[in-house]
């Protein structure tokens, strides 16, 4: 009997042909709907802090979503511009400004090469690729990203003009950056700053699921190493209201934001500042945090459960992973180094795995080792089966 057949027999209930899924990290149904409930609650405002949000103008957002923005991220509202949907859309725009009219610290060419910590965020590599950035993997060290091989190669490297992080719960690894470690990284980029551009994507700023370390701003520390004109920090509320319709948040310096905005009004005449004043509305009576708290509630009994189930595997000696404090995902390492085996017999037994080395550049895994794991959308029945199946193909392949 095939390890695949053996497995089918022992989870009878693969036989309803159902596909589960732990691919991208999408909030569940009952996160949006905590959020509806919240958008039902209060009347669509139509004007706020004497704007006309059904009107073209605005391109910087209207004031009481900055400041949500400047609370979500920890930076200064007068430095955070409030915009549409997607902080994916903005690292987009950001390279685009940089290649095209370029930033006074930042000015991209097709020369230009990016450090990308990984494992890392799929679609900042495939942004990246796009463009024709050429990606230089630094791999991540037990506790944070590898302060000393980046200095390593932006020593010897003026053509490295950027890195990507997602420094606090970072995709997938969970990491969280301690203020050492970004004073570290952002002397490690001083050689190259006149023209280097630091893409912070805080997309997990307030989505602690356990005690998690207190950051302090990102702003200051590059201020006091003179790279203030190089970070670009990035948020969205995308996960923490509605994930196909919330607003996205970029803080900069004054200057970076100027020429930025410039350049957006050739794209677009006007942020959706509807949708801007209706969120400012609903944390205007909720505290963001306080609503965190609630979505908490729903997030980390699967966490749990999937933690337990690695922590089997674990002491087994078929893995690694990392115990996220928070964020979206888990980060699996097989210590067989057979990731792509087991991702391809998940999906013969109906549970959809991202592909091999999707969370390196180029689709690249080294050791093919690594596999994601996205929790939150599936139920917490369904993730049992989930899991379930993840740990029995893992056992039968090794």
């Amino acid at each position: 009997m095939s390890i695949l057949d053996q497995i089918k027999e022992e989870l009878p209930w693969l036989g309803n042909n159902k596909i589960y899924d732990l691919t991208r990290g999408k909030p569940s149904p009952n996160q949006l709907l905590l959020s509806q409930k919240l958008i039902e609650s209060i009347s669509q405002p139509f004007e706020m802090d004497g704007v006309d949000l059904r009107n073209y103008g605005t391109p910087e957002g209207i004031k009481s979503a900055r400041n949500l923005g400047s609370t979500i991220l920890g930076t200064e509202e007068e430095k955070t511009l409030a915009l549409d949907n997607s902080s994916l859309t903005l690292m987009h725009q950001i390279l685009a400004c940089s290649y095209f009219l370029g930033f006074n610290s930042s000015k991209l060419t097709p020369e230009s090469k990016f450090i990308c910590l990984v494992p890392g965020y799929d679609r900042h590599f495939k942004l990246l690729e796009n463009f024709g950035i050429e990606m230089i993997s630094v791999p991540f060290l037990e506790n944070g990203p590898d302060i000393g091989k980046i200095e390593e190669y932006i020593a010897k490297d003026s053509s490295i003009h950027g890195i990507v992080c997602v420094p606090r719960h970072s995709n997938p690894t969970g990491h969280t950056f301690t203020d050492e470690q970004v004073d570290q990284l952002f002397k490690a980029v001083q050689p190259n700053k006149e023209n280097f551009m630091i893409i912070w994507d805080n997309a997990y700023a307030c989505h602690d699921l356990k005690e998690t370390i207190e950051q302090s701003s990102a702003s200051i520390i590059a201020s006091s190493n003179g790279v203030e004109d190089n970070l670009f920090i990035l948020g969205s509320t995308s996960k923490i209201t509605l994930a196909g319709a919330g607003i996205s948040f970029i803080s900069s310096t004054t200057e970076n934001l100027d020429q930025f905005i410039s350049y957006r009004n050739s794209l677009t005449p006007a942020p959706n500042k509807m949708n801007q004043g209706l969120h400012a509305k609903i944390f205007s009576q909720l505290s963001v945090f306080d609503h965190m708290a609630e979505l908490k509630k729903l997030i980390l009994p699967k966490f749990e459960l999937v933690e337990s189930y690695l922590l089997n595997l674990k002491k087994m000696n078929l893995c690694e992973f990392t115990s996220p404090s928070g964020g979206y995902f888990f980060s699996f390492e097989s210590s067989n180094n057979n990731a792509e085996e087991i991702i391809n017999a998940c999906g013969e037994v109906g549970l959809k795995l991202l592909p091999v080395g999707s969370c390196f550049p180029y689709l690249r895994d080294p050791n093919n080792s690594n596999i994601r794991l996205a929790p939150t959308f599936p139920n917490i029945e369904d993730l049992e089966k989930c899991m379930e199946i993840f740990s029995k193909v893992v056992i039968k392949l090794n």
